[in-house]
């Protein structure tokens, strides 16, 4: 089942257009990775879809509905939740703190359990869940980010670059973890810079360049792509060959 579809998505800033007729569509319970170079529009199809940024045209259908005028906090309600870039952990709050705060939308006697749920994933919190969040180390502060957004119990996890600026040792247990909430069914939507790392752990994937949708595909068959592995994995390909808009 589609859980969202973009389709047509042109958006921006101001005069600046970023986005140009995006089209994607997620499936409920997949990984599905966005690559791309820097300034691309990755983060900005994120925020547009999560509504912090107002479109210019396209639609956005979660669940089957059109969210592209709902507010960023309205999105968050229907269970869209985006971790971002840098983490944006409130650094003034204890763990714990930053736990509860992830589900403030909520008015279930399940958060007390939840949180144990995310300590016992993040064992490093459940050792820190006193201590101030700006104190933690980069990756226990993106640990705290991606369990904070887990007590939203988001239907779909906007994650973008959950790896930026960790130690490889980090981003292997961060990437760990991202196929562990995969395989509890959980459904994301991954913005990486890692491309290898991304495709890898993904079902499907998208390439984006220019804010335009270059290529689609499976996780697999991105990473064999003659031009994938030449622009973003950093290999010469033995072959060229014309790039095709649909890998299937």
């Amino acid at each position: 089942m589609t859980i969202l579809e973009v389709d047509g998505l042109h958006a921006g800033y101001g005069q600046i257009r970023v986005l140009h007729g995006v089209g994607l569509s997620i499936t409920r319970g997949e990984i599905v990775g966005l690559i791309g170079a820097n300034g691309a529009g990755k983060t900005t199809l994120l925020k547009t879809i999560s509504g912090l940024i107002r479109p210019n045209g396209g639609r956005i259908l979660f669940e089957g509905r059109d969210i592209v005028r709902l507010p960023a906090h309205r999105t968050v309600e229907m269970g869209i939740c985006q971790v971002a870039e840098g983490r944006a952990i409130l650094k003034r709050m204890t763990v714990l703190e930053n736990l509860k705060m992830g589900a403030h939308t909520r008015r279930d006697a399940g958060v007390d359990a939840d949180i144990g749920q995310i300590l016992r994933k993040f064992p490093v919190l459940d050792e820190r869940q006193t201590q101030l969040a700006g104190t933690l180390s980069g990756g226990e502060q993106q640990m705290l980010a991606i369990g904070r957004a887990l007590m939203a119990r988001p239907r779909l996890l906007l994650l973008d670059e959950p790896s930026l600026g960790l130690a490889p040792m980090i981003v292997t247990q961060i990437f760990r973890t991202l196929r562990g909430l995969r395989e509890e069914g959980n459904t994301i939507f991954l913005v990486e810079q890692n491309a290898r790392r991304a495709l890898q752990l993904a079902d499907r994937g998208y390439v984006l360049e220019r804010g335009r949708i270059a290529l689609e595909g499976s996780g697999e068959d991105l990473l064999n792509d003659p031009g994938v592995q030449r622009t973003y994995l950093g290999k010469q390909a033995e072959t060229t060959g014309n790039r095709q808009t649909r890998l299937s």
